[in-house]
């Protein structure tokens, strides 16, 4: 079995999972225009996190940086790129609240940290271990920014 081959699998997993995390927020942009900055604004930033994970894959070949196998198994990621699409198909449903893809974003954004998706990877440089604070970083003020606007959302409808 190519080891190779089975590492960068994994990294596109990844990446391509920040990019459906991407296209289901900019359906809420598309969908909610008041909250449009929001919601792009999120978007943007998963596209900036798939690109992130790629340039991981260069350190890899380079041999700056591995992978932690026993850490990681691909599956439940495939799972949750799944859920993503579902959720993704029921954002262009008619009937979807601004709230319920406040709480879908907030269930994405936990999991991602619950998770530790970006522990799999097992630094050997400096600049590595910064972008990889860098991301789990962004995913924790990703989660903040979606609990203050669920809570701003959830105080507005409660009226």
């Amino acid at each position: 079995m190519d080891l190779r081959g089975n590492v960068s699998d994994v990294v596109e997993a990844m990446a391509k999972n920040e990019e459906s995390v991407s296209r289901l927020y900019q359906a809420y942009a598309d969908k909610f225009p008041a909250q449009k900055a929001f919601w792009s604004g999120l978007a943007a930033d998963e596209m900036t996190h798939a690109a992130w994970i790629r340039g991981l894959q260069a350190k890899m070949r380079e041999g700056s940086l591995s992978i932690s196998r026993d850490r990681f198994k691909i599956q439940p990621v495939r799972g949750f790129t799944a859920y993503l699409e579902r959720e993704l198909a029921s954002a262009r449903e008619p009937g979807m609240s601004p709230i319920n893809a406040l709480s879908a974003a907030l269930y994405i954004e936990e999991s991602i940290i619950e998770q530790r998706f970006f522990e799999v990877f097992v630094p050997d440089a400096p600049e590595l271990k910064r972008i990889l604070a860098d991301l789990a970083n962004s995913s924790k003020a990703h989660l903040e920014k979606v609990r203050d606007e669920w809570g701003k959302q959830r105080l507005s409808t409660s009226r």
